[in-house]
Order: C-alpha cells, then structure tokens, then sequence
C-alpha cells in the first residue's frame, strides 16, 4: 500500500486497495469490540470487573489502535512526523495500562508513584508535540491577534479546569514529595492538554476538518477522563465520583481517547477549496474564556479557588488585554489600508473611479469653486481589446500599469490621473488657469507619451489613445455632466482619427447634434457639402499619379465645419451610407473628367466600418463605376486597420470580394495599432499608407530607431508586394529621406494641400533639379524630380484638415 500526504493528510493507492481494506477492517473491528465493552460495563453488577477483559483486552485493544497510528507514519512519503509522534504518546499511555495491569496481579495496589505512571506521564510530552505541529500545519497564515485568541481561549479553559482538578493539592499534603509530584503532574498535563485543544479549536474556527476533530474529542476525551479518576481517587465528588456512571467514564475513556487519535491520522483532510472564502477566527471560545477568567478571579477573593487556577486567569485576562492593544493597532492600520484601496486601482496604483468622484464632488461643492477653472480630460486607448486577445490578459495588464506611469510622466503640477475602468483614464486639471489652451497642451503630451511602442515579447507595440476634453465651469457645473461632455468629445475624436477634441457645445450638445443630424443630412442633398483633393507624389516617376478626396461641409450660417466634427456625428445619426454614397458618385465623377482630358489619376477615398461592412457596398461601387465609364483599377477605398480588426473575418470577406472586382484597397493610418503585423498576410489588400506618426519624427537628430522602424514597415510591405505610402510630409528632407528608403508614393502639405477640383495640379514648376537612384522591389529606375515647394505647414495632410 501506497501512502503520501502531507499536513495530516494522505491519499489512499485506491479505494480498492487490499491493504486499505484491511486497515479499515482493523478499525470496524476495533470500533465494534469498543461498543460491546462499553455495553457490558455499563450492564454488569456495580463493583464487578474481570482483569482478562478490563486488563489485558483493553491494553491489547490500546496497543493495536496506537501500532496502527505508528504505522500510518511509517508509510508516508512526507510529513510523517504528526501520526509519529502522537502514535508514540499513544503507546505510553498503552504500556503503562499494560504494566498497570501487571503490578495489579494478584490483588496488590500499586505504590505511588509506580512504572505505570512513567509510562502515564511520558504521554504528556510526546502529545503536546503532537498538537503543536498538527496546529501549526492547519494555520501557517495566521497572524500575532489570532494566536492570541487561541492563548485566551486555552488559557481560560485552563483556569476552569485547575479550579477543579487542582483541589487534589490540598488532598496531598502530608504524603512524600516524590507522590505530591506525581499527583501534581497528571493535572497539569490535563490543563495544558485542554489550552492547546480548546485554543487550537478557536484558532481553527471555521476549518475544523475532520482529523483535527477526532483529535479535539479524543485530547477531551483523555483530559475528563484523567480528571474523573483523579476526583475519584480522591473521593472529592462524593457519591458521584465513585458512582456506577463515575466507573462507567473511567473504565470506557481512556480506550474511546486512544481509538479516537489514532483513527484521526488515517482520516484524509480533503483537499481544500480554492474559491471558498477564508474565515476569520471565532471570538465565542475566546470570549467564554475571559469570561470565565473573570468569574475565577472573583471566586477567588473569597478563597474558594486554588492558585493554580488563579494564576491561569489572571494570565487569561492578561492576554485579552494584549489582544484588545493588537486589535485596536491593527484596526487603524486596516481603516487606513481599507481606505487607500477603496480609492486606488490595484493593477496600476493609480487613483480608481471612486477617487475621481470624489475629487470632482469636492472641485463642486458648494463655496468650492469661487473662481477656480477645471478641465477634465477622458482618455480610451485604442485596439487595446487586441492586445489582450492577442497575447493575453495578463500581458495586456502589464502594459495597463506601464501605460499609466506613462501618462503619469507626461503630467504637471498637480494633475490628477485616474483609472477610469477597462482601458480607461481620466486627468484633472486643478490648476486655477485650467483653460483651453493648457488642456490642449496636456491632451497633446499625453498622446505623445504614447507615440513611443511597447516591447512586447519580441514584438514593438504600438498603442495610441482619444482623448476627450471638458472645462469648468465652460462646459459643465457638476462632475457628472462634466464626465459626459468629456466622453462626448472622446467618441468625436476616435470616429475622427484624432488623438483629441474638446469638447464643442454647438456640435456635441443633445439638443444641438439632433439639429445638426438634420441640417447634415439635408447638406448631404444639396450644395453644402463639397470634395477637396490631396495630391499622392510618385516617388520613383515624380509625377502625380493619385489624389485623396477629402469631404467639407459649407454650413450656411457656419461656415466651413472640418471633417472632425461632422463625421462623427454622421456615424451616429445613421448617415454615413449616404455621405459615402455622395462621397463616391462626387469623386469619380471627377476622377472620370480628368480621365477625359488625358490626366490618368486614380481615386481614393475614405470608407467606415459601417461602410465596409454594408451589405449594398459592392454594389454601390459596381454602380458608380460603371456610371462614370472607370475601370475598377481607377478607385482605391482606404480604410482604417482598426475597422479591419474590429470584425477581422466578415472585413476579410468584403475585401476579397473587392480583390475580385479589382478594386483597390489600401490601409490607411498604418501603425496606429498593431494588429496589422498579425493579420497583415492574410488580408486581401494592395497599399499600406503610414501613419503620420511613423513619418514626423523622422528628421530628428536622434531619430535612428524611427528611421530603421519606417526603414522595415517598408520592406515588410515590399515583401508582401503592396505599395506603400506615407503621409504626413511636411518638408523636403522627409521626402529625399523616404524616398531613399524605397517608399512609393508621399502625401502632405509639402507635396499639396487639399484644394478643390478646379485648383488642384499635375504640373510642377522645376525650380531646381534633384537627382536620384532609387530600388524599391522590382523597380530600379533613375529619376529626375523637380516640383514646385509650396510654404511649410504643421499640418500633415489629414483628411479632416480644411
């Protein structure tokens, strides 16, 4: 038989182990001869006792139940020393029943102290090591206070048990010292016996399993019995104690204690349960305990109890003074800790949703406000679900924490950075000229902090960020309202691309967006909406070989309304197919009159999620090109590669199916996630455009990392034969250094702004002449590039710029 366990717990070989089987058979066995002895003690003549059956049956029956429990510790693997030592003490008190029973032949009694009691007392030690050990495995994580309420709880039933056991003092005087000593020993075994199993059951409160049960009865059990005869001996109950029942409890208990600890160490614990909630220790034996402390002492003052049992209560007492200290130190130090928790986010330390609450509540309390301004700046990350799908939740924690001392580092003076929830922060600006401007001016450091990738594995990650922004008492008087507008201005900046907007009353206003959902929609069939075009640069013929429409709205009491603020509103009105729809029918009727006139350009135009996942889109782009006379290569739909990923299979679908009708797709603002690296092979596309977030940075004196990182994002779309364009140029040392780089196809305020139809031009002036070699994939040409250098801007080209 195969046995291992730990702790006082083992694992059987198998239910149907012979050798299980048997030990189970030794125990039913034992358990049933226990019931007939106790049945014939309790039925036969007061008085009357058989030395075969009181003597020699109940030390053989002691000494197979305590070989048994030795056994159990031979046979394990680890953790034998428990059912080892306690199978010892077992056996101590076996053999002095064994040698009782001899030295009583003949009729003799016994002198004290006899060799029955050296084998009686050695039970003591080897017990108490016992229990210390077996207490010890079942509370590893308890700390100083709970021990305390075990030494309350045993020291009290301590005292109560010295108030009576102990009164055999006073029974003793007069008889040698070597008898006082023994007389005394047994006693104060029982008491420490009884502190270490009722203090131990109070540690235990709530996990009492099985085993640590039948060692509680049987410690009992051995204590009340040692107790009783020791009252009998001493004839101090009268009657009672030498009574029929008092006989019955003496002869009975000391075989039910041994049975019981032995049968306590064969008994599996089980395994514990992981989601079961751990409880905390009980305070009914620790408060029985003081109690009884209390009741001893005062018992005391009238000289009925011994000192004994005087000095186990006052050191009772004395522990539930040290405990209440431990209790109050540690009940601030908890309200203290309670309290930072309750206001902080355990993934990224930083303050959580309730801290910010309470922050604004106290920003807008009445009297709090005076003259102070607030901004409010809500961030949500972008594609963040990727990260946790992609490499999982634990990871996607890591960068949480890391992106929050990010944005942590980006912040000044008394700035407040919260985690909202999820992939959520939110910044308080608190500083009394919170306006505008320095919102913008925060939201624009918080987004740079996140420009720089994050090493994932072996993988750069790129993470970018909405930010929405809200001012006080400008936009909102109360933090709720506040959170609104913020949030509001958020989902405007996300469906516009942007890392931010602030938040526009005349536009993000309920009241205001239905109006202006209506007035969009009308603007939509009429003449209030017009197309702008950007030029895209040839790098390798330097010609322009393609345009970007770009759509306005000429609002007529407004004026002109940027992109930004409209597209949003469009998505969520419901109204992007029918901008998309005149988008479409207005850009290729234009692409097919400079097709009349020689100008070979193509066409590209923006689409949404929504778009691409239309169920009318192929036939809306099968109607208009046919409609204008195009061939399908003259159109190229540019999509974001979040859309792409957000519903990666049905976006696969669409653009295969898009592939078949020959029409172009491109992925616009590549590199702003970073999924695209993943599912990049798998997607039916021809063009890959840069974010202008890869391109800015690019003409810095310490831009080597940027330029290698542009360097292979070209490469990687050369390998995966797409062309690749960059947009975002805005001087002529970016566009010679991406043209070495091998890049197709250039786009930014350096090369045209977006202008209208009638501006817009294929010729350049050549100023001066640049010369070049360039290798890009199949192509190797040499090339002479001259244009005309239009005045500098800080913009980039965006689709939303006016």
């Amino acid at each position: 038989m195969r046995i291992n366990g730990g702790r006082g717990q083992f694992r059987r070989s198998g239910s149907g182990d012979p050798g299980q089987r048997g030990i189970l058979g030794v125990y039913s066995v034992l358990s049933v001869a226990l019931i007939g002895y106790l049945a014939l003690v309790v039925l036969r003549p007061v008085g009357q006792s058989s030395t075969l059956v009181d003597g020699w049956g109940v030390d053989a029956f002691e000494l197979i139940a305590s070989g048994l429990c030795i056994a159990n510790g031979l046979g394990r693997r680890t953790h034998r020393v428990v059912p080892l030592i306690l199978g010892i003490a077992l056996a101590c008190w076996a053999l002095g029943d064994l040698a009782l029973t001899i030295e009583s032949l003949g009729g003799v009694t016994p002198a004290t102290p006899s060799v029955a009691d050296a084998f009686y007392l050695g039970f003591f030690p080897f017990a108490y090591v016992a229990l210390v050990l077996f207490i010890r495995g079942e509370t590893t994580q308890l700390m100083a206070p709970d021990w305390l309420d075990g030494a309350v709880a045993g020291l009290g039933a301590g005292a109560l048990c010295a108030a009576f056991a102990f009164r055999l003092i006073q029974h003793s005087v007069g008889q040698p010292w070597v008898g006082v000593a023994v007389n005394l020993a047994y006693p104060v075994g029982d008491v420490l016996l009884l502190l270490l199993v009722v203090g131990g059951s109070a540690l235990m409160t709530g996990r009492q399993r099985p085993p640590w049960l039948l060692v509680a009865a049987g410690i009992t059990i051995n204590v009340l019995g040692d107790t009783s005869n020791l009252l009998h001996s001493s004839h101090l109950l009268g009657g009672v104690g030498g009574g029929h029942l008092g006989t019955v409890f003496n002869q009975i208990a000391w075989p039910t204690s041994i049975l019981l600890l032995s049968m306590a160490m064969w008994i599996p614990r089980g395994r514990p349960n992981p989601v079961r909630i751990a409880q905390l220790p009980g305070f009914v034996l620790p408060g029985l305990a003081a109690a009884t402390g209390l009741t001893i002492l005062y018992l005391g003052t009238f000289g009925h109890i011994n000192r004994v049992a005087t000095g186990l209560a006052a050191a009772t007492l004395l522990a539930v003074v040290v405990r209440t200290g431990l209790s109050v130190r540690s009940l601030r130090a908890l309200t203290r800790e309670r309290q930072r928790l309750a206001i902080t986010d355990h993934l990224t330390g930083l303050g959580n949703r309730r801290h910010l609450f309470d922050v604004l509540d106290a920003a807008f309390a009445t009297g709090a406000q005076d003259s102070r301004r607030l901004a409010f700046l809500f961030i949500d990350l972008d594609g963040f679900k990727q990260i946790n799908d992609s490499f999982g939740h634990p990871t996607g924690d890591e960068i949480l924490g890391r992106i929050g001392a990010r944005l942590a580092a980006a912040l000044r003076g008394s700035a407040l950075l919260t985690r909202v929830g999820g992939d959520e922060f939110a910044v308080v600006l608190t500083d009394a000229d919170a306006g505008a401007e320095q919102a913008v001016a925060a939201a624009q450091r918080l987004s740079d902090a996140l420009q720089e990738p994050f090493l994932i594995d072996v993988v750069n990650v790129r993470i970018g960020a909405s930010i929405g922004i809200a001012l006080a008492p400008l936009h909102a008087g109360d933090g709720a309202r506040l959170m609104w507008c913020a949030d509001v201005a958020m989902y405007r900046a996300k469906l516009a691309c942007s890392p931010f907007a602030l938040y526009d009353h005349d536009f993000d206003s309920g009241d205001s967006r239905l109006q202006f959902a209506d007035q969009l929609h009308d603007a939509i069939h009429s003449d209030q909406l017009t197309l702008h075009y950007q030029p895209q640069l040839d790098l390798h013929e330097g010609e322009i070989l393609a345009v970007e429409a770009l759509v306005r709205w000429w609002h007529p009491t407004l004026g002109l309304i940027a992109p930004l603020k409209f597209l949003p509103l469009a998505e969520e009105a419901g109204l992007m197919g029918s901008l998309t729809r005149w988008v479409l029918d207005q850009a290729l009727a234009q692409c097919a009159a400079w097709h009349a006139v020689g100008q070979q350009a193509r066409m590209s135009v923006n689409i949404s999620a929504s778009d691409l996942l239309d169920p009318g889109l192929l036939e809306l782009v099968t109607n208009q090109l046919a409609l204008h006379g195009l061939s399908s290569d003259a159109l190229m739909l540019e999509i974001t590669e979040t859309t792409l990923i957000d519903d990666f299979e049905n976006s696969r679908r669409v653009l295969a199916q898009l592939q078949e009708l020959g029409v172009g797709v491109s992925i616009d603002d590549f590199g702003a996630g970073f999924t695209s690296l993943t599912y990049l092979s798998a997607l039916p596309v021809d063009e890959l455009k840069l974010d202008r977030s890869f391109i800015t940075p690019m003409c810095r004196p310490d831009a080597a990392r940027e330029i290698e990182l542009v360097r292979a994002t070209i490469d990687l779309g050369h390998a995966l034969r797409l062309r690749v364009v960059a947009e975002g140029i805005e001087n002529s040392e970016t566009l010679e250094l991406l043209r070495a780089l091998g890049c197709d196809l250039a786009q930014g305020y350096f090369i045209g702004k977006p202008v209208s139809a009638g501006q817009i031009t294929f010729e350049h002036q050549h100023p001066h002449p640049a010369h070049t070699s360039s290798t890009n994939g199949s192509h190797q040409t040499t090339t002479t590039l001259t244009f005309s250098v239009p005045e500098p801007s800080k913009n980039g080209g965006s689709r939303f710029e006016p």
